[in-house]
């Protein structure tokens, strides 16, 4: 793909390698910041909300976070919530915790929700979410077991690394891949060419 020049101060409050990789490919050239966002308590504090508001919620907190230190650039916040029946499946942290998620999601179907928000200045202008629908094949140990040696997918929603191996577990795929991995460019070169950024 051909690059497209920013014509708007514009950086991601990201520090996730894929979601480079996928705003590299689109592409763009910009910087990426880190947020430092307590995650885990503004989901305590949003039990109340439906999941997709819940990603639109910690998306907002990460694009003001970053805010605050870089006046007069958009900010990009993205975060990923994924959705298993009534309960989220946070990253899993190490290789027993990605065995055991992959154990609850075979044979069934779970959502990856990817809320965005842009800030300027301290205010939300913007806000998406994405949702995409996932039914995972019937999964033996010994395939789980293989799969998590493979892509290792210890920092990742849902335990499965869909951009390597992670998209051989799955028997039907409803919506972006982009959404999958975590940032849904499609909405997002939306947003960016109607409102000239690019």
């Amino acid at each position: 793909m051909s690059n497209l020049t920013l014509l708007k101060p514009f950086k991601i409050a990201s520090s996730s390698s894929i979601r480079k990789e996928i705003i590299s490919n689109a592409g763009i050239t910009c910087e990426f910041v880190s947020s430092n966002v307590d995650e885990e308590k503004i989901k305590k504090d949003s039990s109340n909300l439906s999941f997709s508001d819940i990603s639109l919620k910690l998306a907002s907190a990460k694009a003001l976070e970053v805010s605050k230190k870089n006046k007069d650039f958009y900010i990009l916040g993205v975060d990923q919530i994924c959705q298993f029946r009534d309960e989220i499946l946070n990253k899993p942290g190490n290789e027993e915790n990605c065995k055991k998620t992959l154990k609850k999601l075979s044979g069934n179907t779970h959502y990856q929700n990817c809320g965005m928000a842009i800030s300027f200045n301290n205010e939300i202008i913007w806000t998406s979410c994405d949702i995409a629908k996932l039914t995972m094949k019937d999964l033996s140990e010994s395939d789980i077991e293989k799969y998590v040696k493979k892509d290792k997918p210890f920092k990742c929603c849902g335990s499965y690394k869909y951009e390597l191996n992670g998209k051989n577990l799955f028997s039907k795929i409803e919506g972006s891949i982009y959404t999958i991995q975590g940032l849904d460019i499609d909405g997002l070169l939306i947003y960016l060419r109607q409102n000239k950024f690019i």
